[in-house]
Parts: C-alpha cells; sequence; structure tokens
C-alpha cells in the first residue's frame, strides 16, 4: 500500500467527512455518496475498496500499526445501535428528548394557551368532543333558521332550493356551507370573496368557471381525437374494402368535427364553440349489409359511438351562448347573499354555544393560531416573530394531507419559509373528506429545483423513490397500472420519471408472487360480498394447502390467515357480512371498523337498563332487560306477564306481579333501589355501580368474543366520563344525550379488535390501513360505484359556489355554469381521489397482491373500455369518465400482455398492449354462481354427556370462595390524619378562596395555620429568645409569607415558652420537629374488622418530639377553635397514639407522654402512651 502524508491530506477528509454527514443520504440512493466519495479519493490519490456495491473503505498508512479508516460511504447512514461510537449520532439521540414534537392540533392548543391573554380567551378551555359539538351545532342551527322563518331571505333561499317552506335542505347547505369554509385561514373573507364574484362576473371566457369548462372542452375534444384516430387507423387497414368504404369517410369527418371543436376551445372562444355544438351534425356512414354480426363494424361503430356521445355532452354543457351566462350568475349573486348571511349568523350563534361553555373544537384551535400569528393582510404579528425564533428548523410530516389553514400556519412561524423541511407523497393523500389540500403540496413540489448533494443550495425537491416494503412483483404492479391512470389531470402528478416505484426490499425468488386480478359476474341478486368472499375464501384456502410462504426475518415460514388482509373502500358498511361469509366457509375473520358503538348487543343491554333506571315506564327497555342475560326472562314469561291486562305499562304489570312472583319482586327491587343510588352519583360511577351489582361484565366475558364485549363496555363508561368532564352531569342528561345522537344516526366508536389476532383474516378500511403492511394484500369490493356529490350547493376552494336556480316559468330548476365548471372540477378531484386510494390500497402489500371486483354487466362493459385504450394510452377524459376502481384496472388489463383473455371477451384484439416493464399478472373473468353451503357439523350433532373430570372442575371452580375477601377492603397504605377523621365521621375537604375576600385579610383559621406554621418552621430556641427576630427570619427565607407573618400572635408563642412545655422541650437533650415518618401497624388499629394478622403501611408528620431520661414525648399542635382541651382529646386521640406507635417502631426509644397543645387556648394537656384507656 502506498504510504501517503497524512498530514497534506488531513483537512481535505475532514472536509469530506463533515458534507457527508451534512448533506445525508436519503431516499436509499448511497450510490451518490459513492460516488462523490470516489471522486475525491481519486483526486487525493487515496487507495480505496469496493466493500459492496455502493460502500466504499478508503484506508491510509500512517506508519502505525493497523489501517485507519479516512472516509466510508455509508458513514452518513449509520444507526446508533449498531454504532454506538458515533459521536454526531449519540449527541442527536442525547438532543431528541428536546424537539417539539407533536400534531397541528397539539402545537396549536399549545400556542393557544400561551398566548391566551392576546387572545383574550380563558385558558382553562376544553376541546368539545364530536357528540357534543353535534348536539351544540343543531342547537345553533335551529336558532338561526327560527329568526330567520319569517323574514324574505329565507322566503328565496327555501323557494329557489327547495321549493317549500321545509328547512330541512336548507339546514345542509348552511352545515356544508360552514364546514368547507373552516379549511380557509380566514373563512368570513373567504365566503365574502367567493360571493363577490358574481355580483360582475365579466365575460364567461374569462371566468374562472368558464376557464374550467374550455379546458374540460379540449380535454373531451382530445380524447374523441385519440378514438377516432384509432378508429381510422383500423378502418384504413381493414382488408374488407366495402366495410372501410362504409366507415372511413364518416370516421374522417367525425375526426374533423372533434379537431374544430379541440381548436376553439383552446382558442377560448366560447361563442363560436356554444354555435358550433349547438349545429353540430355527424356525417352519415355508409350502408352495410350482411355485417350484423362482424367484429370489426361493431368495433368501430363503438369506437365511433364513444366520440359522438362525448361531444354531445358538450352540446349540452354549452347550450348558452356567453351572454346567457353571464346573466345567471348575476341572478345567482342576490341567493349567494342570502346564503351567506345565514351561515354567517349560524356561525356566530355556534361560537357563543361553545363560549358559554368553555368549549373550543380543532378548527377553533387552527384559526385561532392563524389570529394569532397572522393579520388579514397576509403580514406577522409580534407573536408569530417571537415563537419563530424558537425553531431552528420545522419538520412537517404527512405534508401531502395539509390545508390552507395548516399551511399558513406554519409559514407564519418559519423564518421566512427558509427552515421548512416538509415530507410527504401526494399519490397518498387521500383525505379529501377532511379538507385535505394535496395543490399545496404540488405547489411547493413543482416550484423546488431538485435537490444535489453536491450543492449547498435551497430551497429542493428531494424524491424518495425506494420502496422497502414491497416485492418487485408488487412495486412492477403499481407502477404499470398508475402509469397508465394517473397525470396531472387525473391524480394531480404525472406518474413518471421520478414518480415510479423503485423495489429496494430484498426478497428471496419464489413462484406465486404475481399479481392477481379477479374479476366476477354475479347473477341479479347475488350480493357482492358473497360473492367475493366465497372467491376469497377459495383462494385463500388454495394457498396454504398449496403451501405458500412468506418471509419474516429474512426467512420463509408457512403463511396463516393472519398474513392475509382483505381492504374495502368503505368498510363500516361491508366489512362485517364480509366477516361472515368468510366464517360461514370455516375461514376464520375479524372486522375492524369505525362506529358499530350502538349496534353492539351488550352495548343495547345496558343502554336499556339504563332507560329503565331513569324512567321504568317504557315498555320495550324494560323488555329488553328482562329478556337479558342479567334477569334470564323467557318469552313464555314475559307472555304470563301480560295475561292480565295487555293494555297496561309492562313496569305496572311487574309491580302487580311481584307480590306473587319472587323473580319479579328481585327486579322491582333492584330497579328501586339502582334508581335512588342514580340520583347520588355521576354517570360514569353509576355505570360502573351497575357492572358491579348485575355482574354484567363477568356474564359478556363467558360470551364470544368476550374480550370485545368487555371492552365495548368499558367504553361505555369511558364515554359516560367524558359525558361528566364536559360540564353535564347525571345518568338522566346522559341517557337522553345518546338518545339524541341516535336520532340523529351517530353512532360512538366501538371497541377495537384485541390485538395479537395472528390467525385471524383482518378486514379494515383501506384508510385504516395506510401506514400498515400485510404479507397478502386482497383489495375487495373494487366493482362498487363511487359516491359521487350531489348536494344542491357545490363548493369549491378557488370556484367558490355552484347552485342550481329557479325557472320563472316552469315549476323546475336549472343547473348554471358556475355549477357546472365546479360540478366538473369537483369530479376530477374526487377521481384524482379514489385513484390515490386505490395507490394506498396496492401499495399495502409485501408479497402478493390480489384485485377482486365483481358486477352484474362487467363483460357487457368490456367493449366500450377496450375503445378507450388507444396507441396513447388512457386519456385523462376516459380516467375520470369510469364509475369503480374495477374499470380502471379493467383498462390497464386490456393494455397488458397478460390481458389476451379480456381483448378476445370485448372482441378488441386490435387493443395496443404494452410490454415494457410489466411483470405477469394472473387475470381472469368468470362468472359467479350462488355457493350452496353444507349445513354446520355442528347443528347435526347430539348433545354429548358431559365429561366427569370436566364438570367436577367446573363446580370448584364456581362455588370457589376467595379466602382473603375480609381483606378486600383493607387499605395498603393509610395516613394518619385521613384515618382519624374517617374513624370520627368527619368529612374534610377545602375550597378555593373567593375573590371579594383577598382584600379582607386572613381568616381565622389562616391565622391559626401561619401561628401552626411558624412553631413548624420556627428555631425554638432564637424564638424563646426573640420570638420577633425569628419571625423576621421566617418572612425573609419566605417560610411565610407576608400575610402570614402579620398574622403570627407572638403573645401565644411567647405563651408556650415560658410555659412548663415550652421550658421542657428547650431543656430537651434532642428536638426534632416535622418528623416523617413510614411505619407498620395492625390493620385492626386502621379500622378492619377480622384481619388481626394483616397489617397496614401508616405514614405521616409528627409536629414535635423531645427527649427526657430516654424516653420520647410527642407534641401536636393544633390550632382549632374549642372551649376546652378536652375537645382536642375526643377528637385527636386516635392520631396521636397512632403517632406514638409508629414513633417506637421507627426510633426504637420508649414513648412517653402525648401532648395536644391549644394554640387557641395557649395550654395543652397530655396523656401516658402506655396508660390504659
Amino acid at each position: 500500500m502506498k504510504k501517503i502524508d497524512t498530514d497534506c491530506v488531513k483537512e481535505a477528509v475532514i472536509g469530506h467527512r463533515r458534507t457527508i454527514h451534512r448533506l445525508a443520504e436519503l431516499g436509499g440512493k448511497e450510490y451518490k455518496t459513492r460516488d462523490y466519495v470516489l471522486e475525491k479519493v481519486r483526486h487525493l490519490g487515496l487507495p480505496y475498496e469496493m466493500v459492496t456495491e455502493t460502500a466504499v473503505l478508503v484506508t491510509l498508512d500512517t506508519g502505525r500499526p493497523g489501517p485507519h479508516i479516512a472516509l466510508r460511504a455509508d458513514m452518513d447512514a449509520l444507526p446508533l445501535r449498531e454504532h454506538p461510537e458515533n459521536g454526531l449520532l449519540r449527541r442527536q439521540s442525547i438532543l431528541l428528548s428536546q424537539a417539539h414534537i407533536g400534531t397541528v392540533d397539539s402545537f396549536c392548543a399549545e400556542m393557544v394557551r400561551e398566548f391566551f391573554h392576546v387572545l383574550e380567551i380563558a385558558p382553562e378551555f376544553k376541546i368539545v368532543s364530536d357528540k357534543q359539538r353535534e348536539e351544540l351545532t343543531q342547537e345553533a342551527l335551529n336558532e338561526t333558521l327560527s329568526d330567520a322563518f319569517e323574514t324574505s331571505a329565507f322566503e328565496r333561499l327555501a323557494d329557489a332550493f327547495t321549493g317549500e317552506r321545509d328547512d330541512r335542505r336548507l339546514s345542509a347547505m348552511i352545515l356544508q356551507l360552514y364546514e368547507f369554509m373552516q379549511s380557509h385561514p380566514f373563512p368570513e373573507s373567504w365566503l365574502e370573496e367567493k360571493t363577490e364574484m358574481f355580483a360582475e362576473p365579466g365575460p364567461i371566457e374569462t371566468t374562472p368557471w368558464g376557464r374550467v369548462l374550455l379546458r374540460y372542452a379540449a380535454e373531451t375534444a382530445e380524447h374523441c381525437i385519440r378514438v377516432l384516430s384509432a378508429a381510422v387507423r383500423e378502418a384504413e387497414h381493414c382488408a374488407d374494402e366495402k366495410l372501410s368504404g362504409a366507415f372511413l369517410p364518416a370516421l374522417q369527418g367525425d375526426l374533423a368535427l372533434a379537431e374544430r371543436v379541440r381548436s376553439l376551445a383552446q382558442a377560448d372562444s366560447w361563442d363560436e364553440l356554444s354555435q358550433f355544438l349547438q349545429t353540430l351534425t355527424f356525417p352519415r356512414r355508409g350502408t352495410l349489409r350482411g355485417y350484423e354480426e362482424d367484429r370489426l363494424k361493431e368495433r368501430l361503430e363503438l369506437l365511433r359511438g364513444e366520440a359522438k356521445g362525448a361531444l354531445q355532452e358538450l352540446g349540452e354543457l354549452f347550450s348558452s351562448d356567453g351572454e346567457a351566462c353571464e346573466e345567471e350568475l348575476r341572478c345567482t349573486y342576490p341567493l349567494l347573499c342570502d346564503l351567506k348571511r345565514l351561515t354567517l349568523d349560524f356561525s356566530q350563534r355556534y361560537e357563543e354555544k361553545k363560549r358559554e361553555k368553555g368549549f373550543l373544537d380543532y378548527s377553533d384551535l387552527e384559526h385561532l393560531a392563524i389570529r394569532l400569528f397572522l393579520q388579514e393582510d397576509g403580514e406577522r404579528t409580534s407573536a408569530a416573530r417571537e415563537v419563530s425564533r424558537r425553531f431552528d428548523e420545522i419538520m412537517i410530516d404527512e405534508y401531502q394531507d395539509i390545508n390552507e389553514v395548516q399551511d399558513s400556519l406554519f409559514r407564519a412561524i418559519s423564518q421566512n419559509g427558509e427552515n421548512l423541511f416538509m415530507v410527504g407523497d401526494v399519490k397518498q393523500s387521500i383525505y379529501g373528506f377532511r379538507r385535505a389540500m394535496p395543490e399545496i403540496f404540488l405547489r411547493c413540489r413543482r416550484s423546488f429545483p431538485s435537490y444535489d448533494r453536491t450543492l449547498d443550495r435551497y430551497p429542493a425537491a428531494i424524491v424518495l423513490d425506494r420502496n422497502f416494503r414491497s416485492r418487485n412483483s408488487v412495486t412492477d404492479s403499481v407502477n404499470f397500472v398508475f402509469s397508465r391512470l394517473m397525470s396531472r389531470d387525473t391524480g394531480d402528478i404525472d406518474y413518471t420519471g421520478e414518480e415510479r416505484l423503485v423495489c429496494g426490499a430484498a426478497y428471496p425468488e419464489k413462484d406465486g408472487c404475481e399479481t392477481e386480478l379477479l374479476l366476477l359476474e354475479r347473477e341479479a341478486g347475488m350480493q357482492a360480498e358473497e360473492a367475493e368472499a366465497s372467491a376469497i375464501a377459495r383462494r385463500i384456502r388454495e394457498m396454504l394447502a398449496g403451501g405458500f410462504t412468506v418471509c419474516e426475518a429474512g426467512e420463509e415460514r408457512p403463511a396463516h390467515y393472519g398474513d392475509f388482509c382483505i381492504l374495502l373502500r368503505s368498510a363500516n358498511k361491508y366489512a362485517h357480512r364480509y366477516a361472515q361469509e368468510l366464517v360461514k366457509r370455516g375461514i376464520p375473520a375479524k372486522a375492524s371498523i369505525t362506529g358499530g358503538f350502538f349496534a353492539a348487543p351488550e352495548v343495547a343491554v345496558m343502554l336499556s337498563l339504563l332507560r329503565v333506571v331513569d324512567n321504568p315506564n317504557q315498555d320495550i327497555p324494560l323488555l329488553a332487560v328482562l329478556m337479558s342475560p342479567i334477569y334470564g326472562f323467557t318469552a313464555d314469561d314475559m307472555a304470563a306477564l301480560r295475561l292480565e291486562n295487555r293494555d297496561i305499562p309492562l313496569y305496572l304489570s311487574l309491580l302487580r306481579a311481584a307480590g306473587e312472583k319472587k323473580r319479579c319482586a328481585q327486579v322491582v327491587s333492584d330497579i328501586a333501589r339502582y334508581r335512588a343510588v342514580a340520583a347520588t352519583m355521576p354517570s360514569d360511577a353509576f355505570v360502573s355501580f351497575l357492572y358491579g351489582k348485575t355482574g354484567y361484565a363477568d356474564l359478556v366475558l363467558a360470551m364470544e368474543d368476550g374480550e370485545g364485549r368487555l371492552s365495548n363496555l368499558h367504553l361505555l363508561q369511558r364515554y359516560a366520563r367524558e359525558y361528566e368532564a364536559s360540564g353535564y352531569n347525571g345518568i338522566s342528561g346522559f341517557v337522553r344525550f345518546l338518545d339524541r345522537l341516535r336520532q340523529s344516526d351517530s353512532d360512538l366508536q366501538a371497541a377495537e379488535a384485541p390485538a395479537g389476532e395472528e390467525h385471524m383474516v383482518r378486514i379494515m378500511s383501506i384508510h385504516k390501513s395506510k401506514g400498515l403492511e400485510f404479507p397478502v394484500c386482497i383489495l375487495a369490493g373494487c366493482g362498487r360505484n363511487f359516491i359521487t356529490d350531489h348536494s344542491d350547493v357545490l363548493l369549491h376552494p378557488e370556484l367558490g359556489l355552484g347552485v342550481k336556480l329557479r325557472d320563472p316559468i316552469l315549476p323546475a330548476r336549472f343547473t348554471t355554469a358556475a355549477r357546472e365548471a365546479i360540478r366538473l372540477e369537483t369530479a376530477r378531484n374526487e377521481a384524482s381521489e379514489e385513484l390515490r386510494v386505490l395507490y394506498v390500497a396496492m401499495t399495502r402489500a409485501k408479497e402478493k397482491l390480489i384485485l377482486i371486483g365483481s358486477g352484474s354487466g362487467l363483460q357487457r362493459a368490456l367493449p366500450k373500455l377496450a375503445a378507450q385504450v388507444t396507441e396513447q394510452g388512457i386519456s385523462p377524459y376516459a380516467v375520470r369518465s369510469v364509475r369503480n376502481a374495477a374499470h380502471w384496472l379493467l383498462l390497464c388489463a386490456l393494455n397488458h400482455p397478460d390481458g389476451a383473455v379480456l381483448r378476445q371477451m370485448a372482441g378488441a384484439e386490435e387493443t395496443p398492449v404494452c410490454r415494457k416493464g410489466y411483470t405477469p399478472w394472473k387475470i381472469s373473468l368468470e362468472t359467479c354462481m350462488p355457493e350452496e353451503l353444507p349445513a354446520e357439523a355442528a347443528a347435526a350433532e347430539l348433545p354429548a354427556d358431559p365429561e366427569p373430570e370436566l364438570l367436577e372442575r367446573l363446580k370448584q371452580q364456581v362455588n370457589y370462595c376467595y379466602p382473603y375477601e375480609n381483606q378486600q377492603g383493607i387499605p395498603a397504605k393509610v395516613s394518619a390524619s385521613k384515618l382519624t377523621a374517617g374513624q370520627a365521621g368527619e368529612q374534610w375537604g377545602s375550597l378555593p378562596r373567593p375573590a371579594w375576600l383577598g382584600e379582607k385579610g386572613l381568616t381565622p383559621a389562616e391565622r391559626g395555620i401561619a401561628l401552626h406554621d411558624y412553631m413548624q418552621y420556627a428555631d425554638f430556641r432564637a424564638a424563646a429568645e426573640d420570638a420577633a427576630k425569628e419571625l423576621m427570619r421566617l418572612r425573609e427565607k419566605h417560610y411565610l409569607t407576608p400575610e402570614q407573618a402579620e398574622a403570627v400572635d407572638l403573645a401565644r408563642v411567647r405563651k408556650f415558652f415560658s410555659g412548663s412545655l415550652g421550658k421542657r422541650v428547650l431543656a430537651s437533650q434532642e428536638l426534632q420537629k416535622e418528623r416523617r415518618f413510614t411505619a407498620e401497624i395492625p390493620a385492626s388499629m386502621a379500622g378492619a374488622v377480622g384481619a388481626e394478622d394483616v397489617s397496614v403501611i401508616l405514614q405521616g408528620a409528627v409536629d414535635c418530639t423531645f427527649t427526657e431520661n430516654e424516653s420520647l414525648h410527642i407534641i401536636d399542635f393544633k390550632t382549632d377553635k374549642i372551649n376546652t382541651v378536652s375537645e382536642l382529646w375526643e377528637r385527636y386521640e386516635t392520631q396521636i397514639r397512632l403517632y406514638a406507635c409508629a414513633m417506637e417502631q421507627v426510633t426504637g426509644l420508649r414513648v412517653g407522654e402525648l401532648f395536644l397543645y391549644s394554640t387557641y387556648l395557649s395550654e395543652g394537656s397530655s396523656r401516658s402512651y402506655h396508660e390504659e384507656r
């Protein structure tokens, strides 16, 4: 090895190491670090070796023993656990605890509490729960509409939007508009701005709505041109001259029409385009006879029909000229002004109701933080500048899900945006229903240049394209689908280049991991859940029986049920049905859904019991309780109750039967006792009381899925606790609160399935799966149509509000250009979101991806879908026009080399096939028939004789008695003062001092406490010599407040020290004050009965002890207002004797006298500890 002068290269090496650390490798692209290191070491002439493909090791021969590492390419990615000697990582791990890490909501709450005085709000605000928010919202809305009912504005809105004096649709519009405007930093300003857009709109082609419609027209025309161009090529290459001659002129004429539409739309010629589309006439094709079943003829007709239909749709969209459109916009303005006033009135009322109860919601936190940090003109406030100085870096995760409020907030507290570090993947922005705005992420992404690690230049965009989760069969499938479907027009981003996934996971090669697309043609009346669950169960059994393995910790193991996860677009509605169908077919499955609390049987029983306790004269709840496992009444028992008189309430029948039937008497007694207790307890404590008295918690634990049922009961108790914490009180209010939620079709979150369901197939929503991964991912329900927005008012952050107008003559409403533009943009956004949802679902798979869709017309849809696949790919118009994810997958499968079976079914063998960058797929389209399930074997079995040993063991367990039941109420630790107060039957508490007492000095009790504190902290010998000087010292040392020092009666102090007890204390060999102790005493001294052999821990503090003649004496100073010292002995003898018992244990000295000294009377009294009581 060549010897290098290390002094010459030392500074260069250090500089390069610092560069590597400062510009850490990202996205798994270590090859960039490798290239950087190779360039520098070659320039320096240093020897190196390639350790791995990307790791470079540079060593120096310094003449000392052993090589010395100068540089290594993977230095910047060292985990601390593997390399504890790395000083940089050690320092960062220490500093991590000082980082400010939290959610946006928690940060806003912290800022609002810190600057509450600036915002002029109370700092002790509470976050309103979803259900409380719903209740307050409804109250404010009812008040708003009640006040507006007789106004002309209400009449205009009702006439325009509902056609009758019915406020339900109007209520929904107000709430929809209010919720939407909250995603903007200044909601009222946004609403005002978007309303005023209609006042003087100007020429339609210059308005934002006109531009959207013209862009859509150009996009539609482009799609038609692609389709017609494909048809022209096929007609030109047709060997049948008659067929070609009949179609070719018509197709060429159609193509010219489409090109003219595109030209007019791109030129923003609204009136010309409108006129052209209204007079549009398609050329007739030539006559053909004898070609009724010719496949090429059918395909050309289909291609032409696709283009003609799209152009005719444009004709409807551009049916009005520019002047008429402008007039529509002006007519919309007064209605929007009325709607704006109602919405702002509701907003104000809702804010007042929250303020009255001290509530804020999460939207309030964000808007208060905005108000704190930003002025309406966009200028930062002084608070924003103060907070911005606290953070060197602001790192924002999941930036693709941010909204305008949150983005404005982060930029306000940044250092002019220069210290922002945003991480996100716009392809995974799936929270549009929460007003996420992926366009904010895209705006930053497109404005930043690409990151160059060799240049310290920012802002910059770093692309993380490596996927370390999935096999290449999964990543290649994802790339194949989204490179065809996702574009800037649908999906907001072109899925090319850096957006494509690069497989970074290392899996061993094996068969059976190819992506599967299974399409099921359902017969009429067959549900998707049944058809798809049957196919899923069959496929899971085949894979397990075939020995499918999964990779875990680098080793292959046999797959089990827990390795499979079924993802659904809408799990709440369908997941349970899939689980039931799978269980019927012998596949254990568990559905994880949101909501479902009220539907849980165990919750329904307890809610019925709570209703009965609140009001027993409710037949249905009482019937549910009687026939529940709590009381076990049968249908015959209930019939017998009603035989005497079926016209009276059930509770009255129960009362009459109580005299003769023991069970009925027990129920009546229980209800009476529960009602009495409910009047004295908060709702959460009462629910817990019911669980204990009824034993219902133990009952549900013995049922199927007992753990889950018990978790739901615990949730009911938690919801009751939250209700009480919100300022409400009592079981009656809690019951009515829950009833209101049910009446409004709301629900609460049920308990999550217990963790560790290793051998059950999991079923969950795609949204819930975000961030998770599964060895085998089954995406089901792809054939369900997307849900579209058909609201009366359509909303868009840029385009504002779109409404329909009532026809002045006909009893109908018609749409407007603004509403149609918003509809199209909303549809585009919804299609983009659904694409991103599909992307998230497909990228959850680690080793295998199975895509399943079913429908009653999939095969019929194939020819039309095949017509949309051209040599230029799948147009954005085609992507946004499909109705469900199965159609998207069919479009891709028709373009896939393995989709020959689909192309043949579609009669479109000429459909272009993409063979670049694909991975093999297994594609099938099957007809699904109703399945005959075998009857459960258990139903046919006769009851077996009980096993004697098991029966005996169960009897022993049922009859088991806890041997230490008498000790259950004994506390492990007690305090002397509380124990004394409890045994004396006294209840002590403290309340905050009223503000109006502040100027009147200390109360008598507080003056007594001040004197007690003086005796506690004073140096007795100094106090006996000069009590006033000692008082001054205590005040200066802050043992006493100025008010307390003023209140100390020094005459009482002097009287103590001049008395016999004080003199004995001063003469004592050892004096200790405030002597804290922990000792063990018999439980009987703590009031326990029948527990002689049990001990408890006693804790406390003795005011003063002193020794005389090897005996320990105890003094307890008391400030009570009394007439004689004997009253103190009645109150505190137990306490001081407990002190004595503890002191003998702690010190080993014999306790002699016990002193209770009254500071109020300035006299004391003693008793011998060992004298008989």
